[in-house]
């Protein structure tokens, strides 16, 4: 089984306060729905997380271009590849269990960074997960893949 760690969480501000806003934080609550009080939460069936692995960030350093850390749209940021998993898998992060809904595969605004950039990070740019029940998730917890379809 693959192991790693939470290296960052990001929500996205509700209408309310700053709509649009990416914010980092230390952890959130979530449940089927996605993050309790982010601005996308009860929008979508599929995507209502996004979990991007530091093997992104590493592809784009290493071809020499800059973007900050979170500029890919990611709710969770974890050190370890978990790319290799597919729709179903199970991973627990903490105490919270995460199904594997499909990876992300929307590239078009990362041309704003770079026009090599969403050839560079295709099949690596993200993997949407869901809650499957209610839980919390921090940085620092421990991510470990409990089931792999």
């Amino acid at each position: 089984m693959t192991n790693g760690k939470v290296l960052a969480l990001y929500i996205t501000m509700p209408s309310m306060m700053r709509s649009g806003h990416r914010m980092v934080c230390d952890d959130f609550d979530c449940d089927p729905d996605g993050i309790i009080g982010d601005m996308h939460y009860e929008t979508s069936e599929d995507q209502v997380m996004l979990l991007t692995c530091q093997t992104t960030y590493d592809l784009i350093e290493e071809a020499e271009f800059v973007i900050d850390q979170g500029a890919l749209l990611e709710n969770i940021h974890v050190d370890v590849d978990l790319y290799h998993l597919k729709k179903g898998s199970i991973i627990e992060i903490g105490e919270t269990l995460l199904e594997v809904t499909g990876p992300c595969e929307a590239y078009g605004y990362l041309y704003g960074f770079a026009p090599e950039i969403p050839e560079l990070i295709e099949g690596k740019r993200g993997l949407f997960v869901r809650p499957m029940d209610y839980g919390q998730v921090a940085v620092g917890n421990e991510v470990k893949v409990l089931k792999e379809v």
